[in-house]
């Protein structure tokens, strides 16, 4: 039995294979909107583009290392850092392509559900 499967969840949970199903979306839709950032010439193009790479990477990070025994806080306080720099890249994407914002703003939804499910893992283990 893996960490997480030896985890009290919320009655909430989205199953197991929407996870997956969607960081493959929405990470397609952030690659489609970092083409139209790359490729516009719109002012702000660029702390877009650095706002996009930092939130991408801050959540491969979270999903490849944060989560484990003994890190419940430290997974739950870094999705936040994390939804925080979705929003920020999603407002900067939009300032300089409103499609590529769009395209980034789904991620929120998403993020916002898995830092909310961090919160409750948390609240249910608290000596995980």
């Amino acid at each position: 039995m893996t960490f997480f499967e030896s985890l009290d969840k919320p009655d909430w949970i989205p199953p197991d294979w929407a996870f997956p199903a969607a960081w493959f979306t929405l990470w397609t839709l952030q690659l489609i909107a970092l083409g139209l950032l790359v490729t516009g010439d719109r002012p702000g193009r660029n702390v877009a583009i650095g706002l996009l790479g930092a939130q991408f990477i801050t959540s491969v990070i979270w999903q490849a290392a944060v989560f484990g025994p003994g890190r419940l806080t430290l997974a739950a306080w870094w999705l936040v850092a994390v939804l925080v720099l979705v929003v920020a890249a999603t407002l900067a994407a939009w300032r300089s392509s409103a499609l590529a914002g769009a395209l980034i703003a789904p991620t929120i939804v998403w993020v916002s559900v898995a830092t909310a499910l961090g919160f409750s893992l948390l609240r249910l283990n608290p000596n995980a």
